[in-house]
C-alpha cells in the first residue's frame, strides 16, 4: 500500500514537473511595441484593443480572429502594470472621452506608457492541451512617440556632424523661411565666446520654436525629438542646445568656457543620457511590433509632408532589432520577429479606395521591407481604423452613383462628402499640381446601444496576424 501511494506520489511529482516544463517552453509571453508619429492614432489604437479583448466574449466584434471565431478566448483582463518605472497606460481616461456626448478622442501619447493584458484561452494543439485545457498569454503593450525613435541617428553623428546636416536641410524654402528668426540669433554668436547659460536657454526656446513650427506645416523627420514632446525632461538643461552655422564651428577653439564647448558638451549629454538609455531600456524586449503611418494627413499637407514621412518611417524602421526568434533567442537576445505595417484612419476614405491605400503604403516602404523580410521576419500591411468614425453611403453625382461618407467634423456639423481618390503609388512630382482630394478629420461614433465595444475598421486581422499564432 505503502509502495502504491509512493509510486502515486512519483507520478504526480512527474506530471507537476512535466507542466511546468511545458509552460515555460510554451511560448505566452509576446511584447508589443506601438509606434508612429504624432496623430498616427496609437492611443487611439491600444483603447480599442483593450476595449475589443476585454468585450470579446460578450460583444464579440473580431469576426476574423481565430480564437474568438472558434469560441475559445475564455476572457481577458488588464493585470498589474509591469514596470513599476513607467507610466500606466490611459485606459479608463480613453474610455471615458470616447464615451462622453459627442465622443472625443483620447489624449495624444507624451511619453512612454505600459499596460499587460492577460488572456486565456482554450487550447487547440495537441501537446498543449495534454498538459492544461487552458492556457494564458500575457501580452504586454508599450506605447510611446515616434518621435524619440527619430533620434536614433543622431548616435552616428558628432555634434559638427549635426550642425553641418541640419543647415543643409535649410536648402527647402519653406524651412528656411520658418527657422528665419532662428538663423538671425545664431548669427550673432561667436563659437569662442564666453558661454552664456541664460543666452543657451534662450535661443534653445526659438530652436524649438522652429521644430515646433515645421512639426505644425506638416515636417515629419523632426530632430532632436524630444524638443517637441520633451516628456519628463521638460525644461532640463540636456535639451537647452543648438546647431551653430557651419563657418561658425570651422572657427572654433576647445576652450571649456566656450559657447562651443558647451553646445557640444549638451548634445553628447542627450547622446549619452538621453537616446542610448530610451534605446536600452526599452527596444531590446520587444518581439512584435506594429507601425502606425497616417498616410491620408501627409497627403492633405501635401508633397513636402509626404515625402518626409515617407523619410521618417524609413529612418524608424532602422531603430528596431530585426531577425526570426526562437525560445533561446526570446531569453537571451530578443528579436522582432513579425512586423505589420498599418495605415491608419481608414475610415476616412471610401471603401473602394481602402485597397489603394494599402498599395501606397508597400510602396512607401517597399525597400526597407524587402531587407527585413530577408531577415527572415513576418510582414504584413493593412488599412484600419481603430475607432470608426464615418458611416459608407451612396449619392448621386452627375446622373451617376457615387461612394460617400457621413460623419461629424470636429465642430460636430454632420458632412457628407466624397474625399478623393487615394494614389495607389508614391506620387510624383507631377501629380501634387493636380491632386484633388481632402481626406476629413471626423469625431469618433458614439458606441452601439446594446454593446460595449467602439466600432472599428480591420482591427481583428491585426489582432490574428500578432496573437493567432500564441493562442493555440
Amino acid at each position: 500500500m505503502i509502495n502504491k501511494l509512493k509510486q502515486s506520489s512519483t507520478y504526480y511529482q512527474i506530471k507537476n514537473q512535466v507542466k511546468l516544463a511545458g509552460t515555460r517552453l510554451a511560448d505566452h509571453h509576446v511584447n508589443l511595441a506601438v509606434t508612429g508619429l504624432s496623430r498616427s492614432g496609437k492611443t487611439a489604437f491600444i483603447t480599442s484593443l483593450i476595449n475589443q479583448l476585454m468585450g470579446a466574449t460578450t460583444s464579440a466584434n473580431l469576426p476574423f480572429f481565430s480564437v474568438v471565431s472558434e469560441q475559445r478566448l475564455v476572457g481577458v483582463k488588464r493585470d498589474i502594470q509591469p514596470d513599476v518605472t513607467v507610466a500606466r497606460f490611459a485606459y479608463e481616461q480613453g474610455v471615458e472621452n470616447l464615451s462622453q456626448t459627442p465622443p472625443q478622442w483620447p489624449q495624444s501619447t507624451n511619453g512612454v506608457s505600459q499596460v499587460r493584458l492577460l488572456i486565456k484561452y482554450r487550447n487547440q494543439s495537441g501537446f498543449r492541451r495534454v498538459l492544461s485545457e487552458y492556457s494564458t498569454l500575457t501580452l504586454d503593450i508599450t506605447d510611446y512617440p515616434g518621435e524619440w525613435l527619430l533620434d536614433l541617428p543622431l548616435l552616428e553623428l558628432s555634434y559638427e556632424d549635426w550642425c553641418i546636416a541640419f543647415w543643409e536641410s535649410m536648402h527647402d524654402p519653406l524651412k528656411d523661411n520658418l527657422a528665419k528668426e532662428f538663423k538671425q540669433q545664431v548669427r550673432a554668436l561667436d563659437a569662442n565666446q564666453t558661454a552664456d547659460e541664460m543666452q543657451i536657454q534662450r535661443i534653445s526656446q526659438c530652436f524649438t520654436d522652429y521644430l515646433q513650427s515645421a512639426k505644425k506645416a506638416g515636417y515629419q523627420l523632426i530632430q532632436p525629438g524630444r524638443f517637441v514632446l520633451p516628456g519628463e525632461l521638460a525644461g532640463a538643461p540636456v535639451l537647452q542646445f543648438f546647431p551653430m552655422l557651419p563657418s561658425q564651428i570651422n572657427t572654433h577653439s576647445n576652450e571649456p568656457d566656450s559657447l562651443y564647448f558647451l553646445l557640444n558638451s549638451r548634445f553628447e549629454d542627450y547622446q549619452k543620457k538621453v537616446i542610448k538609455p530610451f534605446y536600452s531600456d526599452h527596444f531590446k524586449r520587444f518581439d512584435r511590433q506594429l507601425i502606425l503611418v497616417d498616410c491620408l494627413s501627409a497627403l492633405n499637407q501635401g508633397e513636402h509632408s509626404f515625402n518626409d514621412l515617407r523619410k521618417a518611417i524609413n529612418w524608424l524602421l532602422g531603430s528596431f532589432h530585426y531577425g526570426s526568434s526562437n525560445i533561446l533567442k526570446r531569453l537571451f537576445a530578443p528579436k522582432i520577429d513579425k512586423l505589420i505595417f498599418a495605415a491608419s484612419k481608414a475610415d476616412q476614405v471610401t471603401a473602394d479606395q481602402q485597397s489603394n491605400l494599402v498599395k501606397l503604403l508597400e510602396s512607401m516602404v517597399h525597400e526597407s521591407r524587402q531587407q527585413i523580410q530577408f531577415e527572415g521576419v513576418a510582414t504584413e500591411s493593412t488599412a484600419f481604423a481603430a475607432i470608426r468614425t464615418s458611416k459608407a453611403g451612396k449619392s448621386m453625382h452627375n446622373g451617376e452613383s457615387l461612394n460617400v461618407l457621413q460623419g461629424r467634423t470636429n465642430e460636430s456639423e454632420k458632412v457628407t462628402l466624397y474625399p478623393g481618390d487615394v494614389p495607389e503609388i508614391c506620387p510624383n512630382a507631377a501629380f501634387w499640381r493636380s491632386q484633388g482630394f481632402n481626406f476629413p478629420e471626423f469625431l469618433p461614433m458614439p458606441i452601439e446601444p446594446g454593446t460595449s465595444v467602439f466600432p472599428h475598421i480591420r482591427l481583428d486581422h491585426i489582432l490574428e496576424f500578432i496573437l493567432a499564432d500564441k493562442l493555440q
